[in-house]
This record gives structure tokens, sequence and C-alpha cells, in this order.
């Protein structure tokens, strides 16, 4: 799942940030696959996303609530979301784990914590991809406060510009760090932005103002 492989930060602000995708393939086992990642949607909602979404539908930061997330689930379904602590998406792969509906998983964190739950779970992991860092003229990104917001989005659809702004309006008094976290994150579709990491983010980067 390389959009959500870029995410920028230290170690510690990537700490509690995880992402899942669980995702049928076309033609190989798509039929019959929407009921399928119904009950992965029901799994996902029980355990407690940071965020959750779809390209159908717009994300809970939008406004949508998981049952209009679940009405859009078309014929070739993908549940996407983002959770906020390592015991989280384990207890969200446990109990797809168990399901074995022979759909597509993939998890992204930090890969010690990764590699640790599989073991745990007994589980194999097919492949592994892991980011090379940013390569090219470097000096005209934005700055690195400015990417790890940008980043948590990877079909790039988070302006640097609607973060800066976000970062005054918190300094100003307009928003609160929550607020300003769900602004930045609502253009993101698919839900894997994650909205806590933001918050504590935005805290970080305005305090003593």
């Amino acid at each position: 799942m390389t959009h959500s492989l870029h995410r920028r930060g230290t170690p510690e602000s990537l700490k509690n940030d995880y992402v899942l995708l669980v995702t049928a393939a076309t033609n190989i086992n798509h039929q019959g696959a929407r009921e399928k990642l119904l009950k992965v949607l029901d799994i996902v909602w029980d355990v407690g996303p940071a965020n959750i979404g779809s390209y159908d539908a717009g994300t809970i930061l939008a406004g949508y609530d998981i049952g209009d997330i679940k009405a859009a689930l078309n014929e070739v379904p993908r549940v996407r979301c983002s959770f906020s602590s390592q015991a989280k998406i384990k207890e969200a792969v446990r109990r797809i784990h168990a399901l074995k509906l022979g759909m597509s998983v993939t998890v992204e964190g930090p890969t010690e914590d990764i590699e640790e739950m599989c073991r745990e779970m007994g589980i194999q992991p097919h492949s592994v991809n892991l980011s090379l860092d940013i390569w090219g003229k470097r000096e005209e990104l934005p700055k690195e406060e400015i990417l790890e917001f940008t980043t948590m989005c990877g079909h790039g659809l988070i302006s640097p510009y609607l973060v800066e702004k976000a970062i005054a309006e918190v300094r100003q008094g307009r928003k609160t760090p929550r607020q300003a976290a769900a602004m930045i994150g609502k253009p993101c579709v698919c839900g894997i932005f994650n909205p806590d990491r933001a918050e504590d983010l935005l805290a970080k980067y305005t305090s003593g103002c």
C-alpha cells in the first residue's frame, strides 16, 4: 500500500499511527467480497478507528457515518482506515484474521511493531514495503513540519497552504487543535489521515503562542 508508505515524522510521532487496508482483487476474488468487507467494517468500527472513509462516500471527518460508508461499498470493495494505538490495530487484525475471508490485508506503521504483531498471531507477511526517503530537489518541498501533515494523505490531496492556515488559526485562537486537525483531514477521502496524530502535532507546533 505505497500511498501510505511515506508518512514523515519522528519515531515518537509515528509510534501511534497505523493504517489498515482490506481489499478484494478485480476478477480474482471480488465476487461476494462486499458482504465480507461489511463484516470488516463492523470490526473496525467496533474497535474504534481514528478515521475511516471511502472514495464513494467520504470520511467521518467530513460528516459521514459508518452507515454511509457501508452503503457506498461497491462490487470491488476496499476498507481504508487509521488507528491511533498499537493495541487497536492488533485487535482489528486479530479479529479480521480469525474470519479467514481470503482478502488482502495491508498494515502500515513502524516496521518493528508490525513484525511483532505478526509473530504474536502466527502470521507470515506476504511482503514488506519500505520507504527509501525523498529523492530529488528537497529544497523545493514544504518544511518538514508541514510534510508531517500532508504525507498522511498518500494521494496528495492535502495542500501545504491548508496546513499553514490551520496552524495560524490555532495560534490565533480561532480553532482548537482538534478542529484544525479535522479541517486538514477532510480532503483525504480514503480515510487514512490520522486526526489524532494531527491534533498532537498542532498542539506541539502552536504551544507557547
